[in-house]
């Protein structure tokens, strides 16, 4: 039933499991399917401290667990539980299991602002996927890398690999992959300047997800869209897609996204010469950012802040808290401080 995308049965049918491992493991799967991390969370737990001796379930475990935390910006655990499940792989001979959780550690790298290593990890896992002939698994490891190059700045190359993504999911007949690639090219272009084909990308891949159980996906679509509807100065139907990312995220309490949802919003008070009210905002998605390892999203929101301040007269605090971010960022190999356009 989750193959075929439909987790709500799932969580109907196991809705009174308690202490079997691997129907809490399903019911984990299907949480997390459906958006409901919060509750995923707490099946795996629960399912890994049944696993005993099951080491093979054991390892879907903890990669599934490390997969959910990662999603809800939660880099650290997710990287403790991956490494986890690489050495009992490893100890146990489960190859495959082992190569699943080199992934999550790669993604967990990525997630934690080690893009060096990751790509490192990244191009190592493609080798064997491509002598495997795995076109699922060397989709997945082109939107991984596409998401990297993005961070370091090399939009062309980036944008190469979400479009590769996007062809292997269509090949494979993997809608969920396909959208999720035309995501990531969405977000490049839009980065890059094309607005229009920013705008025209996220609106293909909304259409993927619309009516499905996936609100963590349908959420990214509306925050997205409101993204590149900002940057094109249609703000009135921007803000409308930012409430809907909002109500949608904060249903699954994702806040790191929702702090890039507040983020956005408060561009658009700014563009209006709301200055207090975006500050206000700029500081509460600083807040959500804090709170997990959203490296990027908080020297996004610290820069924002240094500007509305200065606007607003306050500039020993402004050159003092810019500077910092500035150094921030440098430090840990980011462009952030050149996005001004985002």
């Amino acid at each position: 039933m989750l193959e075929k995308g439909r987790p709500a049965q799932v969580l109907a049918l196991l809705k009174g499991a308690q202490k079997d491992a691997e129907a809490l493991f399903i019911r984990a799967e299907a949480h997390r399917t459906a958006g409901m991390f919060t509750e995923a969370i707490a099946d795996y737990s629960s399912a890994g401290e049944l696993a005993g001796e099951d080491f093979e379930l054991y390892c879907d475990i903890l990669n599934g667990h490390a997969a959910c935390l990662r999603t809800i910006g939660k880099s650290a655990p997710a990287l403790k539980l991956a490494s986890k499940s690489m050495e009992v792989s490893k100890k146990h001979g489960l190859e495959d299991l082992h190569i699943s959780a080199r992934l999550e550690k790669a993604l967990a790298l990525r997630a934690r602002g080690e893009l060096n290593k990751s790509l490192a990890e990244l191009n190592s896992l493609l080798k064997i996927f491509t002598r495997r002939r795995e076109l699922e698994s060397i989709g997945f490891v082109k939107w991984a890398r596409g998401g990297i190059y993005r961070l370091q700045g090399k939009f062309s190359l980036g944008a190469e690999e979400f479009r590769d993504a996007a062809r292997l999911a269509r090949k494979t007949g993997d809608r969920s992959a396909e959208g999720y690639a035309i995501f990531g090219l969405a977000g490049i272009v839009r980065v890059g300047g094309d607005i229009a084909a920013s705008e025209k990308y996220y609106r293909e891949a909304s259409r993927i997800f619309t009516g499905t159980p996936d609100t963590f996906a349908r959420a990214y679509a509306h925050c997205g869209l409101a993204n590149a509807l900002r940057q094109g100065g249609k703000y009135d139907e921007a803000y409308s897609n930012y409430l809907k990312a909002d109500k949608l995220y904060s249903s699954i309490k994702d806040e790191p996204d929702l702090g890039f949802v507040k983020w956005g919003i408060a561009n658009i008070l700014l563009k209006r010469g709301k200055l207090k009210e975006a500050l206000r905002q700029f500081e509460t998605a600083r807040g959500l950012f804090e709170k997990y390892d959203e490296q990027r999203g908080e020297i996004l929101s610290r820069l924002s802040i240094a500007s509305v301040e200065y606007q607003l007269g306050n500039t020993a605090r402004a050159v003092r808290d810019y500077e910092a971010a500035l150094g921030e960022a440098r430090q840990n190999g980011l462009y952030t401080y050149l996005e001004n356009f985002t």
